[in-house]
Formats: C-alpha cells, structure tokens, sequence
C-alpha cells in the first residue's frame, strides 16, 4: 500500500498530463489560431474597421473640388410687354490651397484611425495570449488534483481492506478517507476556475458561450516570441498621428485666414419697348421697341477684414500643444512600460528556475523521506499526508510561477507592440 505514495517523484519530474476537457495537443486551437479569430470576429474590433472606413470616406471628400453654381431669372412687366431673361454661373476658385488643406487634415485624421484600430488589435492580442495562458494554467491544476485524487482514492480503498482485516488501525483509514474529500472539494473548485477561463476565452475570441473550444499548449513551451521597437507602438503612433491632425489643421485655419474668390458669367436678354410710336427708315410708324443682349463676366473676392479666422487658429494652437504634450507623455509612460515589463519578465525567470532547480526537486525527496519513514513504522500517516499536501502545494506553486513567467512574456510583447 505504501507504494502508492510513489506519485510524488513522478510528478516532479515530468508535467502532469492536461485536463483532456480543455486541451487537445493534436486538434486543439493554439494561442495564435485564436488570436486570429479574435482579431476577425470581435464585435469592437469590428466596429473599429467601420470607423476606419469612415475616416476614409473623409479623405474621398476632401479630395472633391467645389461644385459651381447657376442661376436663372425671368422678369416680366406686370402690365406692359417687357421682359429681362438672365443665366449665369459661379465657380468657386479656393485660392491659397484650400483644397490641398482639407486633404491633409483628412488623410492625417485616416493615418490616426488606423493606428487606433492597430492599438485595439495589440491590446486584444495581449488580451487573448494573458487568458489562453490562465487557462493553461487553470488546467494544469485541476489535472495535479485529479491525479492526486485517484492515487489517494487507491490508496484509501486498499488501507480500508487492510483495516477491515484488522492489518492496519481504522483511523488511518478515516484520515485517508478525509483527505480524499478534502481534495474532492479542492477539484470542485479547480473544475470551476477552469470553466470560468475558459468562457472568458470564448468571449474575447468571438464565440458563443455554448461553442465547444479546445486549446493545445502547454506553460512550459511557452509560444511567445520576439519583440519589436517601442517606436512601433501603435498608442505611440496614434499620439503622434493626433499631433500631424493638429498641426494639419492649423495650416488649414491659416488658409481660411486669407482672401479667397468666387468667378462668374452670365447672359442677359432684354426686351424694352415704351407706349409710343416712332418712324422706321421707310418713314412709317412703328412702336419704339428694343432687344438687348448681354454677357457679364465678374470675379467675387471675399476679403477677411473683420473675421480673419483668429478663433480657429487659436483653437488649433492650443490642440497642437494639446497634442505635444500627450505624445511626450505617452513616450514617458511607454518607456516606463517597457522597463517594467522587463524586470517582471527577468524576475518571474528567476524564480522559476529557483522552482525548477531548487524547490520541486527537493519536496519530492521530502516526501519519498517521510514516506519511507512511515513504512518503517517510525512515523504516523499524518506526517506523510502533511508533507503530500505541502508537495501539491508546491506543484500549484509551480504552476503559478509558470503562468507568471508566461504573462510576463506576454506584457512585454504587448508594451512594445511586438507580433509573433
């Protein structure tokens, strides 16, 4: 019976199998496959696209030159035969680039978008990859539990026989018998952790709570790799992006600040006629009556005497140095990121290799101690329980260490906006 204890060594050296519930290592969705489909399927993500798109149609609006215009009047007299016909159109001409400005604020405003859209996509990344490993994490400790449970339910069902025989004292059964419930309750609580990860998984990646996800991967080969400059960090490029918006924009007040102009043409046809009677060449009377015909052509120039835009360009000002500021800030903030992220990332390293080396090693040997100790009668079963329970607690220990190393890895990729 005192075999059974043996599952201590076995699971210090190797990792235990993963919950079969959770992970398929054959068929089982990776962290990328699911990032992927998050990327592809989550509703803010989505509504995201949209906004880029819109921003987009922006640009398409910008780029449009201004439409003429065109007019048409009829005057007839109320009582008498003269008549005025007029026709003519205006053409805007936007002087000084106006156009050129809208274009770049519009553009300007698309490149921020984007960036925007970028930035979700690297927080829903990092989303993604920290729960995928939470859930490995959850897993692993359920699995520990569940071989912990069948070793002790064997071992309680043989010190029972060997108690209903009379080989071994009943208590030691009823003491097995309590750790055995003891664990039971652990696993019911482990099963919950597990479920829960698992549907707050199935929420970032898009899917329904009934779908039926499989996850393959393990903590100790951990897929996160690479890293990229913090230049690239796409908040980083938003700030800045917002400053090109800014500075487009004040070019753009600057530009409303200065005359523009408007040409014209238009056709005028007259029909005069006066209620008296003059003479044509052959000296016969005729009514005195007139056709006219006229084109006009005019230039309309707007002058900024009054309104030269100053509100605008002071609003635009203050947004540029709104802007700097929030860029500079956002660079500081990144940067302390980044070291922070670092240093988690080599402490978390650290002490999984005082784990790995120093402290599972050791417990197993503890445990084969107390056990063999216990065979020869010089100890009670309550040592060897004591010292089993303190053995799973360092394998939960373990697995917290290696889910801390992974998410450490997983923030520093997020924090310099690196991609696998």
């Amino acid at each position: 019976m005192m075999r059974i204890f043996h599952f201590a060594a076995a699971l210090a050296l190797a990792v235990p199998a993963m919950c079969q519930a959770v992970l398929d290592p054959v068929n089982g969705q990776t962290v990328e496959t699911l990032v992927k489909r998050a990327l592809a399927q989550n509703g803010g993500l989505l509504a995201g696209q949209s906004q880029v798109a819109a921003a987009r149609g922006g640009v398409t609006q910008a780029r449009l030159k201004a439409n003429p215009s065109i007019q048409f009047s009829d005057a007839q007299e109320a009582v008498g035969s003269q008549n005025n016909f007029m026709i003519g159109g205006t053409l805007p001409l936007e002087l000084y680039h106006r156009r050129e400005r809208r274009v770049e604020v519009a553009e300007a405003s698309v490149r921020m978008s984007e960036f925007e859209q970028a930035d979700r996509e690297r927080q829903m990344r990092g989303e993604v990859e920290a729960k995928f490993g939470d859930v490995l994490a959850a897993a692993r400790n359920l699995q520990v539990a569940n071989d912990l449970l069948a070793l002790n339910k064997r071992a309680l069902d043989l010190t029972q026989t060997r108690a209903d025989q009379g080989a071994v004292p009943p208590l030691e059964a009823n003491l097995l018998r309590v750790e055995v419930n003891r664990i039971d309750s652990l696993l019911v609580d482990l099963e919950s952790r597990v479920a829960v990860a698992t549907l707050e998984l199935k929420t970032l990646a898009g899917m329904r709570p009934d779908e039926e996800l499989r996850i393959s991967g393990s903590l100790e080969a951990v897929p996160i790799t690479g890293e990229s400059s913090i230049e690239t960090r796409p908040d980083l490029l938003v700030a800045r992006a917002v400053e090109q918006v800014a500075a487009a924009r004040l070019r753009q007040a600057e530009t409303e600040a200065r005359p523009d102009a408007s040409v014209s043409f238009n056709y005028q046809r007259m029909d005069s006629s006066f209620n008296v009677n003059g003479f044509n060449a052959a000296g016969q009377p005729r009514p005195v009556q007139g056709v006219f015909h006229y084109l006009v052509a005019g230039v309309s120039i707007n002058l900024p005497t009054r309104n030269k835009n100053q509100g605008a360009i002071e609003t635009a000002v203050a947004q540029g140095q709104e802007a700097k500021r929030r860029r500079e800030y956002a660079e500081l903030i990144a940067a302390r990121e980044v070291a922070a992220a670092a240093l988690a990332r080599d402490k978390a390293l650290e002490s999984l290799r005082i784990f790995r080396d120093g402290v599972r090693g050791q417990a197993a040997q503890n445990l084969d101690v107390v056990r063999r100790t216990y065979e020869l009668g010089r100890t009670q079963l309550l040592d060897v329980i004591s010292e089993q329970r303190r053995f799973i607690d360092i394998e939960m220990g373990y697995t917290d260490v290696l889910n801390r190393y992974y998410q450490a890895l997983v923030r520093v990729r997020t924090v310099t906006g690196g991609r696998q």
